[in-house]
């Protein structure tokens, strides 16, 4: 069960060294992904009795600004007040332009100013404000006598709330002062309030463009601004900061062990109740666990809340294993082209917190993209990325399909596979490797190219048979759109290829026909490149019996191949015969009946044309007659016939001779005036074809 695999995962985690890193109300100081850089990080020192030593405030050195952390604290996944209760603060303010000139701004980070017009009162207060109904909880918990770090430190910042908060509302000025201290103190500048509003207006000038200031209606040059012009370019900002508070002994706020016990304490009991079988959820903290909460207990209908402990019960350790587990438990993988995410659980004797660490990074898809394109050749499905022989002490993987929640709702679980084994994972991935790579070197060879082609996976194959065409007006070109229909075929069929019982699918060649007659009609036949998807989503399925060699051997498949080579003429002959006969064949082959007449269409058009073919239009004809009802498939046939229909065939003359001859035969066979001419022919005829 892939929650025993949760709380195994959170009680590793919750016992490494930097466990703090994994609870799930604690975020890492942000670094751009993309630019490497870090927000502004100032570092304020705290003296032993708790006053902040602003003569000391500093940029943070880099090298430590791994180890910074904040804490959101929040009383329920759905609490959105941004309150703050301890510990460093992360802050961001952003900007931009509208097309009507007009600026709007917005907060980031876990920290809130004052907002007095805000229509809903509870929004008003700083975050400070609104934390204090939390921290006098906290606060509460205190055993008597006993003086914790939390009440004082937040004793002394409401004492400095003002320098505080002055600091996340003038960063472009904070920053000036860091980079320009000359002889100004930092106190003279936070209790100048006047002087942060110029200097952020100046440095805000500094980093706007002319065509930014044009859109907005500002002039370029401040003293050309009115004050209301001035208010607009002060809100443009675009920055990020953290503050670091500084304990003696350079000590962080998170490494007080009796106030993290009380923080813990504090957002743990809005989370449970305690009942006789022991704690249980009383809010959605964990998508498969009952919580009593209508909203996301959909999982369990009618349920009563009285029996909350059947869907799990917790003691204290495992309840706060959970907490650490969750967000790592989270992580996975959209599948392309659906709102369905794969998260991947490694299970092994003695995983530490780095194996599990190591394994999500591996997964990263900017290292697999760069892998796979040094393995063009023969590339991993991304549907196996995670497999690999580095990682000796995982030995089998929880794999659970996610249907992807929205911003007030969780990931709610559609599908899990437990404890499958690497080992055998590994043997399926390379199975299909060897088919994907084959069929890719096929397909070379039939566009006759040795430029690199895009390989084949899954999910893409997938997606070109069961996606919805469209055709590009511009180019002409049509591709697949991924629909619902891919979506929940997909999900059908991925469990069933990693338990590695994916045996048939019937829908993939009705689909299939549909998708290359859409694509002849739009006029970007796709047929020759579609049937490399096809016969490798059949070649995957684990079955004795070759799937596509059956078909293509099969009577209704043979009888199309033949039927399609004898259409082949027609495409110069007759301009709408694609569009109207071949890009609408299932139409016209619906039944055997149908498939008579649309055969005694085609033979007709070729003898108006003068290209008919005695001999294949009798083996048609003849074969149509005498196959049984039972045996007739229209989309067999229909596969066969695009294959007759498409396929290149270099031009033979000594093939080409011989039918002319055997057309020529076919044509005079019967005639009493030329019995003698016809049979000294036939005989020549014979005596050269063999």
């Amino acid at each position: 069960m892939s929650l025993d695999t949760v709380l195994q995962i959170g009680k590793v985690l919750r016992s490494s060294e930097n466990s703090l890193k994994y609870f799930k109300y604690v975020e890492p100081c942000p670094m751009d992904k993309k630019t490497g850089e870090w927000p502004i990080c100032i570092t304020i020192p705290v003296n032993l009795d708790f006053s902040f030593d602003w003569k000391e405030i500093k940029i943070t050195q880099e090298n430590t600004r791994s180890d910074l952390y904040y804490l959101k604290f929040k009383t329920s996944d759905n609490d959105g007040l941004v309150k703050y209760v301890f510990g460093d603060i992360y802050y961001e303010k952003l900007a931009t332009i509208k097309n009507d000139g007009s600026i709007e701004s917005s907060e980031g980070g876990y920290y809130r100013l004052d907002n007095p017009n805000h229509p809903n009162a509870a929004y008003r207060p700083s975050s400070f404000n609104r934390g204090i109904s939390d921290y006098k909880d906290i606060v509460n918990l205190q055993k008597d006598s006993v003086s914790y770090m939390i009440q004082q430190f937040h004793e002394s910042f409401k004492t400095n709330i003002n320098y505080i908060e002055r600091i996340l509302k003038y960063i472009p000025a904070i920053l000036y002062y860091f980079e320009n201290k000359n002889d100004i103190k930092i106190m003279d500048l936070l209790e100048d309030e006047e002087n942060l509003y110029s200097i952020t207006i100046a440095q805000n000038r500094m980093k706007i463009s002319n065509a930014s200031l044009k859109k907005a209606k500002i002039p370029a040059e401040l003293s050309l601004m009115n004050e209301e012009q001035k208010r607009l370019l002060f809100n443009h900002i675009n920055s990020s900061i953290f503050i670091h508070f500084e304990f003696s002994e350079k000590q962080h706020w998170y490494q007080f062990a009796e106030d993290m016990d009380l923080l813990n304490v504090k957002i743990l009991s809005e989370f449970i109740d305690k009942t006789p079988e022991g704690l249980v959820l009383k809010k959605t903290l964990y998508k498969t666990l009952c919580s009593g909460d209508n909203k996301n207990d959909i999982q369990f209908p009618s349920f009563r809340k009285v029996n909350r402990y059947k869907s799990k019960s917790f003691q204290n350790d495992s309840l706060q294993d959970l907490f650490y587990a969750i967000e790592y438990c989270s992580k996975g993988k959209t599948i392309s082209g659906t709102n369905i995410k794969l998260i991947v659980l490694p299970r092994g004797e003695c995983l530490t917190s780095e194996d599990y660490t190591n394994f999500l990074d591996k997964r990263n898809e900017a290292q697999i993209i760069a892998k796979n394109k040094t393995n063009n050749h023969n590339p991993t499905d991304a549907l196996f990325n995670f497999l690999s022989d580095n990682e000796k002490n995982i030995t089998s993987f929880d794999l659970i399909f996610c249907k992807i929640g929205g911003k007030s709702t969780p990931d709610s679980d559609l599908i899990e596979l437990s404890g499958l084994e690497k080992s055998k994972l590994r043997q399926t991935k390379e199975r299909i490797q060897r088919i994907s790579l084959e069929i890719y070197q096929e397909k070379k060879g039939f566009l006759k190219t040795d430029k690199d082609l895009s390989p084949l996976s899954i999910d893409y194959s997938f997606r070109n048979i069961l996606g919805s065409p469209q055709t590009d007006l511009k180019t002409g070109k049509t591709s697949y759109q991924p629909n619902p229909k891919f979506q929940s075929h997909l999900l059908k069929i991925l469990p069933l290829i990693y338990l590695d019982i994916y045996f048939q699918d019937e829908v993939l060649l009705p689909s299939f026909i549909q998708n290359v007659e859409f694509s002849i009609r739009s006029g970007d036949e796709q047929y020759s490149f579609l049937k490399y998807d096809l016969k490798f989503l059949l070649k995957i399925q684990n079955s004795q019996i070759n799937k596509f060699k059956n078909m293509i051997e099969s009577p209704s498949y043979q009888i199309g191949l033949k039927l399609g080579k004898l259409s082949k003429p027609l495409k110069k002959k007759i301009n709408s015969f694609e569009k109207r006969y071949v890009g609408l064949l299932t139409r016209h082959v619906s039944t055997k009946d149908d498939c008579i007449k649309f055969t005694n269409e085609v033979i007709e058009m070729l003898t108006r044309h003068e290209k008919t073919w005695g001999n294949m239009s009798a083996e048609v004809c003849n074969q149509l007659a005498q196959l049984p009802l039972s045996d007739y498939d229209k989309e067999k046939l229909a596969f066969g016939f695009f294959e007759g229909y498409f396929k290149y065939e270099v031009s033979d003359k000594r093939k080409d001779f011989f039918l002319r001859l055997e057309k020529l035969l076919s044509d005079y066979e019967g005639n009493v005036n030329l019995e003698t001419e016809v049979e000294c022919i036939s005989e020549v005829f014979n005596k050269i074809n063999n």
